[in-house]
């Protein structure tokens, strides 16, 4: 244990005590870390009762033994063998530095990675504004396939874009630069660009730079390709003729294409068109205007639902839809899909509070007390209270990890101040978790996260 400080970190290591303490064999001490890593409860406690009788007899108290192999076990949930360790910690460290140091190209890489999971993107994206990192919405004379930093920005890779497929992608990267949107409709293929397509990327924002509102654009995707048809079957005849004209280029062929100019659609449309193509928001969200209000409130996000299952949770944000149901006891329920800033959730939402859900202005965020449960593999949120905003201002959300900031300088000799501050925290034992910001003579400073837990400011 000298390596790790005294700390078990590698499944080596339990091997070894169980050899060293218990007397068990290379074997059975393999048939040990094999059961920690499948997570088999059954053997390992098995394994506990014969290797606290083994090491009494061995000499070693009995009591202790158990309580080791206690501290063993709750290893198992989370350790791995050595060189598994090194390669994570290796990996980890890679992605701290970019993180730290490179966040644009880093959350650039996190976002494609993730690009099919919408609950991860929105929840990423929110990291990455808060990281003042603008995303910027697809753009089909800028984006590549996938998501791409441009200075302290990201540009919307084109991958992300709900149904538009990678042969359509292929076509447009191929064909650009686009000098508007005559030459745009000419160069793509529109057996791969088709009406679908051209839809998503007018919806998404992608074609917004050729000057036409997105509206304009929607309307006039029949008459895009029905030009393009006119001028590809002109083209065709002209070259089948075996014309003079044959090499002539498109503009000179067939007259420019001309869409009537209309007024955009109103925001809040605009919102939802990106929401139905991107899986979220991008240029803004609905919930915006509250952002205020809502930042006064001690609430749950829906990205924070699988780290508290079986609270009571208070989740704040627009009814997005809502299907009303009757129970097999007659009985109305509904359940309400409920959008905050990383996503949405749904709510189990019964006769009485669905009553007083119904007299609510639903163009409005609001508040719902919940209790987050899980039945075998599913979710289940319950709704216990709905309130307005103003009135939820005294409602707690689940719990949330409290924090002690402990401020300290190091010396040279930090392993001596390091172990003075461990002394004076352990002497405070409590709920917080010790966080330490620690100012070096190296000419930076540290934020070392803890596990242990103080009592004190």
């Amino acid at each position: 244990m000298e390596p790790t400080y005294g700390v078990i970190v590698y499944q080596e290591q339990v091997m070894q005590i169980v050899q060293a303490i218990g007397g068990f064999s290379l074997g059975e001490a393999d048939i040990i870390r094999r059961a920690m890593g499948k997570k088999k409860a059954d053997v390992m406690a098995k394994y506990s009762e014969e290797f606290a009788t083994r090491a009494a007899q061995r000499g070693f108290s009995y009591e202790n033994a158990k309580n080791l192999f206690n501290l063993i076990e709750k290893f198992a949930g989370y350790g791995f063998n050595k060189s598994h360790s090194a390669a994570y910690a290796y990996i980890t460290y890679q992605t701290s530095f970019l993180k730290a140091y490179y966040p644009a190209e880093f959350f650039a890489a996190l976002l494609t990675y993730e690009a099919d999971n919408t609950d991860k993107i929105a929840k990423y994206i929110e990291e990455a504004k808060s990281l003042n990192i603008e995303i910027l919405p697809p753009n089909v004379n800028k984006s590549n396939a996938e998501f791409t930093p441009t200075g302290e920005k990201i540009l919307f890779g084109l991958s992300a874009i709900k149904g538009v497929g990678s042969k359509a992608i292929e076509s447009i990267t191929q064909n650009r630069p686009f000098s508007d949107l005559n030459d745009f409709i000419l160069k793509i293929d529109t057996g791969k660009v088709n009406k679908k397509v051209l839809e998503q990327l007018v919806k998404s924002g992608a074609m917004d730079d050729f000057g036409y509102s997105r509206k304009a654009l929607l309307n006039a995707i029949e008459d895009m390709l029905e030009y393009k048809k006119r001028v590809q079957e002109r083209k065709n005849a002209m070259h089948h003729a075996n014309s003079l004209f044959a090499d002539m280029e498109d503009d000179e062929v067939e007259e420019k294409l001309e869409i009537p100019k209309l007024a955009e659609f109103d925001i809040k449309t605009l919102l939802e068109c990106e929401y139905e193509t991107l899986g979220f928001y991008v240029s803004a969200h609905p919930l915006d205007p509250f952002k205020k209000e809502i930042e006064k409130l001690d609430y749950n996000l829906s990205s924070d639902i699988e780290e508290i299952i079986g609270k009571e949770a208070l989740f704040v944000g627009k009814i997005d839809t809502m299907k009303v149901r009757i129970s097999k006891r007659g009985n109305k329920f509904a359940i309400a899909t409920l959008m905050d800033f990383h996503g949405k959730i749904d709510i189990m939402i019964f006769e009485r509070d669905l009553e007083h859900l119904e007299k609510l202005n639903l163009d409005e965020p609001l508040a719902i007390k919940a209790n987050v449960d899980k039945v075998a593999d599913y979710l289940r949120i319950t709704c216990k209270k709905i309130l307005p905003l103003k009135e939820a201002e005294n409602e707690k959300g689940a719990k949330k990890e409290q924090i002690c900031v402990i401020e300290k300088e190091i010396g040279k000799n930090y392993e001596e101040d390091l172990i003075k501050i461990y002394n004076e925290i352990t002497k405070n034992p409590g709920e917080k978790r010790a966080v330490l910001l620690l100012k070096t003579p190296f000419g930076f400073s540290l934020k070392v996260n803890t596990n242990l837990r103080i009592s004190i400011n």
